[in-house]
């Protein structure tokens, strides 16, 4: 029976193991039996070697792996589908295995037996003769077993699975309604009229989400290229600020459908049972409890950084706001300027001072000429190159899938690229794991990555053709897949990205992105997608002078974001909350210079720290883009494209995961701990 069970079941792997997923066979219906089975298996395992009465030790963390490694390849699956082609019903099924595999999670935490073994493991004799990499493992794995509650009394227990379920729901909860959200406003014209000041590719694009929808004109929509096409170019304020409007006030109490996604609720009622959750832990707070698993030390310590960086760019950013709004009154626009106003403005004075618009540049940028240069670049650095292969199954006829291969043509990773946006896809940019590298019996598992971006798409009129900003986000995803991919720790618990401090998980993603704005790798890709004649001398002089335009500007747009979350979970107080609106509207007045409309519902959307892992950790980006301007550096010394570096970025950061603290992998690339000055420097603010 279980042989026919496997065999029909897509989700229930049988050899080869490192097989890659069926995506064309998987049903919701496959998916809680699938879990149910190897939850089975998984936990019969454990309770059968723990009665034996037999010394375990690495054994047990051994078939530990194997166990979670199956349902890790049998979860990858669903979870990214229900993120890239979700539906009622793959929804419904995802949260019950998300439901499932929270408790089962809660289960092996609040395992004495299992947390006995890891803790006899570690003071016993065998613990000295393990590998570096395997005293790694079981040294996190305790910190982990504690972290989550292994020491509470059962009562505590209790209040603590209770805890983590009802966060797991809330979570998936407030990504579903901003999706919904999303989805559910459009705006369709039937002339142009309204459009005036669109590029033509901009203009395409519209058209074609009008021929998704099955109608003809135009149609505007929530997704990012749609939003950023119309608040940079559109000439119609009233049009920018209709859609603006409808995008900043995406599942709240406020816009067009209000109170029918509103996230409000559930991020007061996460914010409650997060410092709960610290608090049952022995933390004073959450922030407290999150820094656990970071390279920061202290909540002062981010403090400081945040504030120090605040410091130095507001004054900036406030000149820059200031000659924004001084062209704008040149041309004639009405003052003073609203939050709808700043991107079509910015990019007038950016055009006025550089000459550089979007429109000039994009048709630079096809998106095929872009992975070139990402190839390119992986394989002089590297030494690794990137191989099609069409036979393998993918969710949508636009994923693209690809082998990584060594100079031999070895094939040791593979990485899937679903890189255009469209409906039932979440927002955004993200990289996840599919699997992990792993040493077996019979063979060795590949480690694959997913790759996901919400690029235009091509058209009839044209190939996607890209912003520079969408450039540097293809390397910065990139970035995180050459992190897991490039992995030489065979053990999945601590190789890739797992088990990488939080705000460290960015550098190789941020360093990635200067190869964006490289010389020599845009004046070899950076050509027009029509007659391929390279861009012209001055176009990319001009291109790699606006790398600092109105950088302030995003710089304190970033703080703002960064010191919202880490002050929500610091300063959270259960006997007089306040709302977070409220915490927002502090920060806002400290540092950022850009108004803000007070219906403004940015927090209702900030799906990073309520619907995904960065609670408390948003300040992880500029973290991490300190680590990576400083690592830029020695690129910068040495060479741009000198294999040598590249080979000592993978050897000493890439390859080895969490199998060190990153600080240690940090200073063995660099020789020393990071500077700030790298970063002050990249934002033009020494």
């Amino acid at each position: 029976m279980k042989d026919d069970f496997e065999m029909q079941n897509p989700l229930k792997p049988s050899t080869p193991a490192s097989r890659l997923p069926d995506f064309s066979a998987i049903k919701p219906k496959d998916v809680l039996p699938a879990l149910e089975e190897l939850l089975q298996d998984y936990h019969r395992g454990i309770e059968t070697r723990l009665a034996s009465g037999r010394k375990n030790g690495w054994t047990l963390v051994e078939s530990e792996a194997s166990w979670a490694d199956e349902l890790s390849r049998a979860w990858s699956p669903v979870s990214h589908l229900n993120s890239v082609a979700g539906n009622e019903k793959l929804r419904k099924a995802y949260n019950a295995g998300l439901k499932r595999l929270t408790r089962h999670e809660n289960w092996r935490q609040h395992h004495q037996g299992i947390y006995q073994a890891y803790y006899d493991l570690r003071h016993s004799p065998e613990f000295k003769s393990l590998s570096p990499v395997q005293q790694r493992i079981v040294d996190l794995e305790l910190r982990e077993f504690h972290l989550a509650g292994v020491d509470l009394s059962d009562k505590a227990k209790k209040k603590y699975r209770k805890l983590v379920m009802r966060l797991s729901k809330l979570g998936s909860k407030f990504s579903e309604n901003l999706i919904d959200a999303t989805q559910a406003w459009t705006l369709h014209l039937e002339d142009r009229t309204r459009l005036e000041g669109l590029p033509r590719a901009e203009l395409n694009m519209l058209k074609g989400i009008a021929r998704q929808h099955k109608t003809q004109g135009w149609m505007v929509d929530l997704s990012a290229p749609s939003f950023q096409a119309v608040m940079t170019h559109g000439e119609d304020r009233e049009l920018r600020r209709e859609v603006y409007t409808a995008f900043v006030t995406r599942a709240s109490d406020q816009g067009q459908k209000p109170g029918q996604w509103d996230n409000m609720p559930l991020i007061e009622e996460m914010l409650s049972l997060r410092h709960r959750l610290a608090r049952l832990l022995g933390f004073d707070n959450y922030v407290e409890y999150a820094l656990e698993r970071r390279m920061a030390e202290t909540p002062g310590s981010v403090l400081d950084f945040l504030h120090s960086l605040a410091e130095q760019a507001r004054s900036a950013a406030q000149e820059q706001y200031g000659a924004l709004q001084d062209f704008a009154r040149s041309q004639g626009a009405m003052l003073p300027l609203e939050a709808w106003d700043i991107a079509y403005w910015s990019e007038r004075y950016r055009q006025a001072e550089l000459h550089l618009s979007d429109e000039e540049l994009k048709p630079y940028f096809p998106l095929d000429r872009m992975l070139d240069a990402l190839f390119f670049t992986t394989e002089r650095l590297f030494g690794v190159s990137l191989s099609a292969d069409s036979s393998v199954s993918t969710w949508h006829p636009d994923v693209r899938f690809f082998w990584l291969e060594d100079h031999e043509g070895r094939r040791f990773a593979g990485l899937y690229m679903d890189l255009f946006t469209r409906k039932h896809k979440r927002s955004g940019a993200w990289m996840d794991v599919c699997l992990s590298r792993r040493k077996l019996e019979a063979g060795e598992q590949l480690p694959v990555a997913y790759l996901n971006c919400n690029f235009s798409p091509p058209t009839v009129e044209q190939p996607c053709l890209m912003t520079h900003d969408d450039v540097e986000t293809l390397f910065h995803e990139f970035g995180h897949c050459l992190h897991h991919t490039l992995t030489e720790v065979e053990w999945p618990q601590i190789n890739g990205i797992n088990s990488v401090e939080w705000d460290a998980v960015e550098l190789p993603s941020q360093l990635m992105e200067y190869w964006g704005w490289d010389d020599e790798v845009l004046s070899r890709f950076a050509h027009h997608y029509q007659d391929d004649k390279p861009m012209p001398a001055d176009l990319k002089n001009r291109l790699l002078r606006s790398r600092n335009f109105q950088k302030a500007l995003f710089l304190v747009r970033q703080l703002e974001y960064a010191l919202c979350d880490f002050r929500l979970h610091l300063e959270y107080n259960p006997e007089a909350p306040v709302n977070p609106l409220a915490i927002l509207d502090q920060v806002r007045s400290e540092i950022s210079v850009v108004p803000v409309p007070e219906w403004n519902r940015f927090l209702n959307s900030f799906s990073h720290i309520f619907g995904g892992g960065y609670s408390a950790g948003y300040y992880s980006y500029l973290w991490a883009e300190q680590l990576a301007a400083d690592a830029w550096g020695r690129f910068h010394e040495e060479g741009a494209l000198e294999s040598e570096t590249g080979e000592a970025l993978r050897r000493e950061i890439l390859s080895v995961g969490a199998s060190r603290p990153a600080m240690e992998s940090f200073i063995a690339f660099r020789g020393r701990p990071p500077e700030p000055a790298p970063l002050l420097e990249s934002y033009g603010l020494l």
